[in-house]
């Protein structure tokens, strides 16, 4: 087994002895410069590492705030969208039961200041004279929108005629006049869904034309 060599360690005395060397201006021998040139990179070195840590320390604790500030501000942030979101809510919520409101006095004005028409004739004979071919399909939509009552009128809404006018009186011809009111509502369809069957299929989704 090879033996090793002990390893050697500057004591105190001899600390001593080279400091007291140095401050006398003797010559030092090669040995004791070499150990102050390693004493100088040691304590170089050491303090080089605390710098280097303080600085890293520096930069996580930087970091760490400023990610803190972020993530509050993203809180505070989306609390104040979160807020504004259930402000507009009730502002929909407000618009849309004053506009209900509005429209049921509107009928209600309607239904007691305009005189009822009295009209004669058929729902049939009404269609023709009013130039409607597919019978089948606007007789369906107009019974499901009036029962084909010329004085028909919407307590909630203020829809009035054979056709739901609304607002009430916005047609061409007088809202009550069957004939007139038919041929405003064949207008209408004509020009929002190209045909009286695509109008019925339209009603057959949302209960509405």
């Amino acid at each position: 087994m090879v033996s090793q060599k002990p390893k050697k360690y500057l004591s105190k005395s001899k600390l001593s002895i080279m400091s007291s060397t140095l401050n006398k201006g003797e010559p030092i021998s090669r040995n004791q410069r070499a150990i102050v040139v390693i004493l100088c990179a040691m304590v170089i070195t050491i303090a080089t590492v605390a710098t280097v840590r303080m600085i890293n320390t520096q930069r996580n604790n930087q970091h760490k705030l400023e990610q803190l500030i972020k993530n509050g501000d993203q809180i505070q942030l989306q609390k104040q969208n979160d807020s504004v979101l259930k402000l507009q809510e009730q502002i929909d919520e407000l618009k849309k039961q004053v506009q209900i409101k509005k429209q049921s006095k509107i009928a209600q004005v309607i239904e007691k200041t305009i005189p009822r028409a009295q009209a004669a004739g058929s729902c049939q004979e009404w269609m023709n004279q009013a130039g409607i071919t597919d019978t089948a399909n606007a007789y369906e939509l107009i019974m499901r929108e009036s029962g084909c009552n010329p004085n028909a009128v919407n307590k909630s809404s203020g829809a009035c005629g054979i056709g739901q006018q609304l607002p009430c009186g916005k047609w061409s011809h007088t809202w009550n006049e069957p004939v007139g009111a038919m041929i405003d509502m064949q207008g209408y369809v004509m020009a929002r869904y190209g045909s009286w069957a695509n109008a019925v299929a339209f009603h057959n989704r949302m209960n509405w034309y």
